[in-house]
Protein backbone atom coordinates (compact mmCIF):
# COMPACT_ATOMS: atom_id res chain seq x y z
CA UNK A 1 0.00 0.00 0.00
CA UNK A 2 1.31 3.41 -0.59
CA UNK A 3 2.07 6.27 1.57
CA UNK A 4 -1.29 8.28 0.35
CA UNK A 5 -3.77 5.50 0.48
CA UNK A 6 -2.37 4.78 4.19
CA UNK A 7 -3.25 8.07 4.98
CA UNK A 8 -6.42 8.21 3.36
CA UNK A 9 -8.17 5.17 5.41
CA UNK A 10 -6.66 6.53 8.47
CA UNK A 11 -8.67 10.02 7.95
CA UNK A 12 -11.48 7.38 7.22
CA UNK A 13 -10.93 5.27 10.47
CA UNK A 14 -11.02 8.20 12.45
CA UNK A 15 -13.91 9.94 10.87
CA UNK A 16 -15.93 6.80 11.70
CA UNK A 17 -14.83 6.80 15.14
CA UNK A 18 -15.71 10.08 15.67
CA UNK A 19 -18.81 9.56 14.16
CA UNK A 20 -19.54 6.64 16.21
CA UNK A 21 -19.53 8.27 19.17
CA UNK A 22 -15.85 7.15 20.79
CA UNK A 23 -13.62 8.33 23.46
CA UNK A 24 -12.41 11.53 21.56
CA UNK A 25 -14.92 14.61 23.26
CA UNK A 26 -15.00 18.08 22.50
CA UNK A 27 -13.47 20.41 25.29
CA UNK A 28 -15.47 22.44 27.36
CA UNK A 29 -14.79 25.59 29.37
CA UNK A 30 -14.47 25.06 32.81
CA UNK A 31 -18.12 25.96 34.77
CA UNK A 32 -17.03 28.52 37.40
CA UNK A 33 -19.49 28.29 40.01
CA UNK A 34 -20.25 31.74 41.93
CA UNK A 35 -20.19 32.28 45.83
CA UNK A 36 -23.19 33.75 46.92
CA UNK A 37 -21.53 37.12 49.13
CA UNK A 38 -23.44 37.58 52.20
CA UNK A 39 -25.10 41.02 52.99
CA UNK A 40 -23.40 43.11 55.78
CA UNK A 41 -25.30 43.98 59.01
CA UNK A 42 -26.62 47.64 58.89
CA UNK A 43 -26.96 49.93 62.04
CA UNK A 44 -28.46 53.01 62.28
CA UNK A 45 -27.96 54.89 65.40
CA UNK A 46 -30.60 58.25 66.15
CA UNK A 47 -29.98 60.44 69.26
CA UNK A 48 -32.77 63.27 69.40
CA UNK A 49 -34.25 66.14 71.92
CA UNK A 50 -37.99 65.88 72.69
CA UNK A 51 -39.64 69.13 73.31
CA UNK A 52 -42.49 67.37 75.07
CA UNK A 53 -45.52 68.59 76.49
CA UNK A 54 -47.37 66.29 79.45
CA UNK A 55 -51.13 66.09 80.31
CA UNK A 56 -53.50 64.17 82.15
CA UNK A 57 -54.07 62.29 85.33
CA UNK A 58 -51.47 61.62 88.07
CA UNK A 59 -52.04 59.94 91.35
CA UNK A 60 -48.79 60.47 93.68
CA UNK A 61 -49.95 58.75 96.46
CA UNK A 62 -51.33 55.53 95.70
CA UNK A 63 -55.30 55.95 97.46
CA UNK A 64 -55.11 59.27 96.83
CA UNK A 65 -57.41 61.71 93.94
CA UNK A 66 -55.56 62.12 91.03
CA UNK A 67 -54.58 65.54 90.31
CA UNK A 68 -54.33 67.03 86.90
CA UNK A 69 -51.24 68.09 84.88
CA UNK A 70 -51.14 70.06 81.87
CA UNK A 71 -48.03 71.23 80.78
CA UNK A 72 -47.93 72.38 76.89
CA UNK A 73 -44.86 71.92 74.60
CA UNK A 74 -44.28 75.48 74.02
CA UNK A 75 -43.24 75.68 77.71
CA UNK A 76 -41.69 72.64 77.44
CA UNK A 77 -38.10 74.12 76.80
CA UNK A 78 -38.37 76.12 79.95
CA UNK A 79 -40.26 73.64 82.27
CA UNK A 80 -38.40 70.42 80.98
CA UNK A 81 -35.12 69.73 82.68
CA UNK A 82 -34.22 66.98 80.39
CA UNK A 83 -35.75 65.11 77.39
CA UNK A 84 -33.38 62.62 75.50
CA UNK A 85 -34.36 60.07 73.43
CA UNK A 86 -31.84 57.58 70.95
CA UNK A 87 -33.30 54.77 68.50
CA UNK A 88 -30.56 52.01 67.43
CA UNK A 89 -31.52 49.43 65.22
CA UNK A 90 -29.57 46.74 63.08
CA UNK A 91 -30.49 44.74 59.86
CA UNK A 92 -29.21 42.11 57.85
CA UNK A 93 -30.87 40.51 54.97
CA UNK A 94 -34.12 42.13 55.90
CA UNK A 95 -34.28 40.94 59.66
CA UNK A 96 -33.10 42.54 62.72
CA UNK A 97 -33.33 44.17 66.22
CA UNK A 98 -34.89 48.12 67.07
CA UNK A 99 -34.40 49.60 70.65
CA UNK A 100 -35.48 52.35 71.64
CA UNK A 101 -34.62 54.59 74.78
CA UNK A 102 -36.09 57.49 75.93
CA UNK A 103 -36.12 59.55 79.69
CA UNK A 104 -37.86 63.11 80.41
CA UNK A 105 -38.10 65.07 83.46
CA UNK A 106 -40.94 67.27 83.06
CA UNK A 107 -41.90 70.06 86.23
CA UNK A 108 -44.39 72.49 86.76
CA UNK A 109 -46.71 74.98 88.13
CA UNK A 110 -50.40 75.41 88.47
CA UNK A 111 -52.41 77.64 90.15
CA UNK A 112 -55.43 76.43 92.21
CA UNK A 113 -57.19 78.71 94.25
CA UNK A 114 -55.57 81.87 95.93
CA UNK A 115 -51.73 81.37 96.87
CA UNK A 116 -51.90 77.82 96.42
CA UNK A 117 -50.77 75.62 93.87
CA UNK A 118 -49.52 72.43 92.57
CA UNK A 119 -46.04 71.76 91.96
CA UNK A 120 -45.30 68.67 89.83
CA UNK A 121 -42.57 66.40 88.43
CA UNK A 122 -42.91 63.67 86.65
CA UNK A 123 -39.60 61.55 85.69
CA UNK A 124 -39.98 58.89 82.64
CA UNK A 125 -38.07 56.61 81.81
CA UNK A 126 -39.21 53.91 78.90
CA UNK A 127 -36.66 51.38 77.22
CA UNK A 128 -37.96 49.34 74.72
CA UNK A 129 -36.63 46.32 72.36
CA UNK A 130 -38.06 44.61 69.27
CA UNK A 131 -37.37 42.01 66.60
CA UNK A 132 -37.50 44.03 63.47
CA UNK A 133 -38.79 42.21 59.91
CA UNK A 134 -38.49 44.26 56.43
CA UNK A 135 -41.58 43.51 54.55
CA UNK A 136 -40.88 46.25 51.75
CA UNK A 137 -37.92 47.41 50.04
CA UNK A 138 -38.25 49.20 46.63
CA UNK A 139 -36.66 52.58 45.16
CA UNK A 140 -35.31 53.75 48.21
CA UNK A 141 -38.49 52.79 50.23
CA UNK A 142 -38.34 50.76 53.24
CA UNK A 143 -41.12 49.45 55.15
CA UNK A 144 -40.74 47.02 58.90
CA UNK A 145 -43.12 45.70 60.76
CA UNK A 146 -41.68 45.16 64.70
CA UNK A 147 -42.61 43.02 67.96
CA UNK A 148 -41.17 43.24 71.36
CA UNK A 149 -41.68 44.79 74.89
CA UNK A 150 -41.58 48.05 76.64
CA UNK A 151 -40.14 48.88 79.97
CA UNK A 152 -41.76 51.69 81.33
CA UNK A 153 -40.30 53.48 85.05
CA UNK A 154 -42.06 56.35 86.43
CA UNK A 155 -41.44 58.54 89.40
CA UNK A 156 -44.18 60.94 89.60
CA UNK A 157 -43.93 63.88 92.83
CA UNK A 158 -47.31 66.30 94.01
CA UNK A 159 -47.03 68.76 96.31
CA UNK A 160 -49.10 71.68 97.09
CA UNK A 161 -47.32 74.94 98.06
CA UNK A 162 -49.73 77.45 100.40
CA UNK A 163 -49.41 80.84 102.31
CA UNK A 164 -48.74 78.94 105.52
CA UNK A 165 -46.18 76.57 103.84
CA UNK A 166 -45.72 73.74 102.36
CA UNK A 167 -48.32 70.66 102.69
CA UNK A 168 -46.34 67.16 103.09
CA UNK A 169 -45.91 66.31 99.36
CA UNK A 170 -46.40 62.53 98.35
CA UNK A 171 -44.62 60.91 95.36
CA UNK A 172 -44.09 57.29 93.73
CA UNK A 173 -42.16 55.25 91.79
CA UNK A 174 -44.03 52.51 89.63
CA UNK A 175 -42.44 50.22 87.48
CA UNK A 176 -43.92 47.68 84.45
CA UNK A 177 -43.25 45.70 80.88
CA UNK A 178 -46.03 45.88 78.35
CA UNK A 179 -45.61 43.83 74.93
CA UNK A 180 -45.79 46.31 71.59
CA UNK A 181 -46.49 45.73 67.89
CA UNK A 182 -45.83 48.13 65.26
CA UNK A 183 -44.56 49.62 61.88
CA UNK A 184 -42.05 52.13 60.59
CA UNK A 185 -40.97 53.33 57.28
CA UNK A 186 -38.86 55.78 55.32
CA UNK A 187 -38.61 56.99 51.91
CA UNK A 188 -36.91 59.95 49.77
CA UNK A 189 -38.81 62.25 48.45
CA UNK A 190 -38.15 62.05 44.51
CA UNK A 191 -34.44 62.76 43.24
CA UNK A 192 -33.87 64.65 46.27
CA UNK A 193 -31.96 64.59 49.55
CA UNK A 194 -34.97 64.87 51.50
CA UNK A 195 -36.69 62.15 53.28
CA UNK A 196 -39.80 61.47 55.61
CA UNK A 197 -40.03 58.48 58.00
CA UNK A 198 -42.08 57.23 61.18
CA UNK A 199 -43.31 55.04 63.12
CA UNK A 200 -46.53 53.51 65.16
CA UNK A 201 -46.76 51.10 67.71
CA UNK A 202 -49.53 50.17 70.30
CA UNK A 203 -49.21 48.12 73.40
CA UNK A 204 -50.09 47.18 76.86
CA UNK A 205 -53.39 44.89 76.28
CA UNK A 206 -53.97 44.51 80.02
CA UNK A 207 -50.66 43.04 80.67
CA UNK A 208 -49.05 45.95 82.45
CA UNK A 209 -50.82 48.66 81.68
CA UNK A 210 -54.43 48.95 79.65
CA UNK A 211 -53.27 50.28 76.49
CA UNK A 212 -50.37 52.82 74.87
CA UNK A 213 -49.76 54.03 71.48
CA UNK A 214 -46.83 55.65 70.50
CA UNK A 215 -46.56 57.81 66.87
CA UNK A 216 -44.36 59.95 65.45
CA UNK A 217 -43.17 61.93 62.14
CA UNK A 218 -40.42 63.21 60.80
CA UNK A 219 -39.11 65.04 57.73
CA UNK A 220 -35.08 64.69 56.85
CA UNK A 221 -32.29 65.78 54.98
CA UNK A 222 -29.49 63.31 53.57
CA UNK A 223 -25.82 65.15 53.99
CA UNK A 224 -24.10 62.43 52.98
CA UNK A 225 -24.29 58.51 52.86
CA UNK A 226 -23.76 57.86 56.55
CA UNK A 227 -25.26 61.12 57.95
CA UNK A 228 -28.77 63.06 58.42
CA UNK A 229 -30.71 65.08 60.30
CA UNK A 230 -34.30 65.24 60.47
CA UNK A 231 -36.97 67.36 62.59
CA UNK A 232 -40.79 66.15 63.48
CA UNK A 233 -43.25 65.25 66.10
CA UNK A 234 -43.74 62.32 68.26
CA UNK A 235 -46.79 61.67 71.06
CA UNK A 236 -47.85 59.12 73.05
CA UNK A 237 -50.89 58.24 75.14
CA UNK A 238 -50.81 55.54 78.26
CA UNK A 239 -53.31 54.63 80.55
CA UNK A 240 -51.93 52.57 83.18
CA UNK A 241 -53.50 51.77 87.07
CA UNK A 242 -52.20 49.94 89.56
CA UNK A 243 -53.51 49.17 93.46
CA UNK A 244 -54.77 53.08 93.33
CA UNK A 245 -51.88 54.30 91.33
CA UNK A 246 -53.23 56.57 88.45
CA UNK A 247 -50.94 57.37 85.33
CA UNK A 248 -53.82 58.26 82.46
CA UNK A 249 -51.47 60.82 80.43
CA UNK A 250 -50.53 61.86 77.43
CA UNK A 251 -46.84 63.25 76.18
CA UNK A 252 -46.10 65.24 72.85
CA UNK A 253 -43.75 67.18 71.03
CA UNK A 254 -41.53 68.36 68.51
CA UNK A 255 -38.10 66.16 68.22
CA UNK A 256 -34.90 67.14 66.66
CA UNK A 257 -32.90 64.40 65.40
CA UNK A 258 -29.41 63.19 63.88
CA UNK A 259 -28.96 59.84 62.31
CA UNK A 260 -25.83 58.30 62.02
CA UNK A 261 -25.65 55.23 59.57
CA UNK A 262 -22.68 52.76 59.73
Amino acid sequence: MTRTAFSLVAILALGNLACAGGNIAPVSEPIIEEVPVANPWEFRLTPYAWFAGFKGDVAGIPGLPPAYVDLSSSDAIDDSEIALNAIFEGKKNGKGFLMNFMYSDSKAEDAIAGPITLTSQTKTTIVSGAYLHEIYNEEQSVVDVFAGVRYWKIDSYLALNGGLGIIPPGSHEESWVDPLIGIKGRTVIGDTKFYVAGSASIGGFGVGSDLFYDINANLGYQWSDSIGTSIGYRMYDLDYENDGFVYDVRQEGWVIGLTWAF
